[in-house]
């Protein structure tokens, strides 16, 4: 068995890898999935309540529970992404079943002669995003892998990536990146894979390099898999004033796992090319673990209408990273093959803030016929933080942050239609993109039934959401974005349980 080596690489590789800017979004923003019935009316339920998934949208929606009860989901998960590189289209897809939901409330009515009616405590888990994807791009593109390793081997003397005598080759990897930095760990990468060279080969002071790679454009197949899901806890406790006014607090905890594994394969090099193929691979993994609270409001106006507000503070969110890296070609040292998922780069615990949130919304509810709901939220994602501020990374992560992140906008509409014991939902939802950049937003389409019966209910929703987005696979300003479409399908059930 090989021996698995660890290097701790300090801020630094944080801002220059380990966390990419585009990557932020996937720790803040939240999938309306969770109960079929939320599902299946896009989670317009900020002024409704009465559901264990809308606890996280307004709490005071604990207190619309008119009794006990318990519940639980399953769903299904597939994603299809269609990737386009410079006009070249791929299409890959990935599908996954799990049990997502499952909560529980306690309903005490007031016996005595107060205006306060009743008192909820409900809790809830269920997961605010899936990252299980797969992602294929080919194409062509004039900036080849070679423009990446430049990139960051100039301005870095060529002796600090030579290794030392009798170091073994990955443990120079390591080395140099805990000791100088995620900077030198690539330029030591691409020179021993023979990507390039120090201009001067017997200085080494000399700090600028030369691209063994001649090309006018080359061959890019990117393969790209992500894993994990963000998981939400939420205790709540409401209360029901007279008749007209519903008021909750929820504390919520977030426990985040999220696994992104990179390859690109490269080639179609010019005949005299020294380089002919590169293969450059890298993994992140992201551990952490995020709490935030939250208040709301629900008030029955009339008869029809209710209107809520809730206020999601910020989620502060404390973060562990590690990364290995992968590459060769035919022109590497022999020794480059052990620098493999074996050499682990650990980084230092960071902190990160998810911005607050506000929701605005409305019903109309006629009798037990039937209902439309509408949410409006909003998040401004260009305040989220990188911490501590006081360090010059972060500060200039931070930065880059608040120019290339904006204000997200989201409405949630759906509906509901009684008939006797079955209800029948529709729902659709619509979201700007968080970046600036980026003028795509994301669609949401929902539909399900339930069947309410002696001493509990059965759901079951379909809903399907499309996203466009760019994605750079490469932290540098050099690499070749490719367009991808993500169609996801979600399919649920939920059983509840009075009592």
């Amino acid at each position: 068995m090989k021996k698995v080596l660890l290097g701790v690489l300090l801020a630094i590789g944080l801002f220059t890898y380990a966390q990419q800017i585009q990557d932020l979004p996937l720790f803040g923003l939240e999938q309306r999935t969770g109960t079929a019935r939320f599902q299946a009316m896009a989670g317009a339920f900020g002024a409704l309540g009465g559901d264990f998934s809308a606890l996280a949208i307004n709490p005071a929606g604990a207190a619309v529970f008119k009794h006990s009860q318990m519940g639980f989901g399953l769903s299904y998960f597939q994603t299809e992404n269609n990737a386009q590189l410079n006009a070249t289209n791929t299409q890959a897809n990935k599908g996954h079943l799990s049990f997502n939901q499952a909560g529980i409330v306690f309903v005490y009515n007031n016996s005595k002669n107060s205006p306060w009616k009743k008192i909820s405590l409900a809790l809830n888990s269920d997961n605010s995003n899936q990252y299980k994807s797969r992602i294929n791009a080919k194409g062509n593109t004039p900036n080849g892998l070679d423009q990446y390793f430049l990139h960051y081997a100039n301005g870095t003397p060529f002796g600090d990536i030579l290794k030392l005598d009798g170091e073994l080759l990955e443990e120079a990897y390591l080395n140099i990146g805990s000791q100088i930095g995620y900077t030198a760990q690539q330029a030591f990468l691409g020179y021993y894979s023979g990507v390039l060279d120090p201009a001067e080969l017997d200085n080494n002071s000399i700090s600028s390099y030369v691209s063994n790679a001649l090309y006018q454009q080359v061959r890019q197949n990117h393969q790209i898999q992500t894993k994990g899901r963000n998981s939400k806890f939420v205790a709540t406790t409401a209360a029901q004033y007279k008749d007209f006014l519903f008021l909750g607090a929820g504390l919520e905890f977030q426990s985040l796992v999220f696994e992104k594994q990179g390859r690109i394969n490269e080639d179609g090099y010019s005949a005299n090319s020294p380089i002919q193929y590169i293969d450059f691979d890298n993994f992140i993994r992201t551990d952490g673990n995020g709490v935030a609270l939250s208040l709301g409001a629900i008030a029955r106006v009339s008869q029809f209408l209710r209107l809520g507000v809730s206020y999601k503070t910020p989620t502060w969110y404390t973060l562990s990273e590690k990364t290995h890296q992968q590459i060769g070609s035919n022109l590497e040292d022999v020794d480059i093959e052990f620098i493999d998922q074996n050499q682990i780069n650990l980084f230092e615990d960071y902190r990160i803030t998810i911005p607050s949130k506000i929701t605005l919304s409305g019903a109309l509810v006629v009798g037990k016929r039937g209902l439309i709901s509408v949410d409006y939220s909003q998040q401004d994602f260009s305040t989220a933080r990188f911490r501590p501020l006081r360090d010059p990374y972060f500060s200039d992560l931070n930065s880059a942050v608040s120019n290339s992140l904006g204000t997200i906008n989201s409405l949630n509409i759906g509906g509901e239609f009684n008939l006797s014991r079955w209800s029948f939902r529709m729902g659709y939802s619509t979201q700007n993109s968080p970046f600036v950049n980026n003028t795509f937003n994301t669609i949401n389409i929902s539909a399900g039934l339930g069947w309410v019966f002696n001493g509990g209910r059965i759901d079951f929703a379909f809903s399907q959401w499309e996203q466009n987005q760019s994605i750079s696979p490469l932290n540098y300003p050099g690499s070749t974005p490719f367009q991808m479409e993500t169609r996801r399908n979600i399919a649920s059930m939920t059983y509840t349980l009075f009592f």
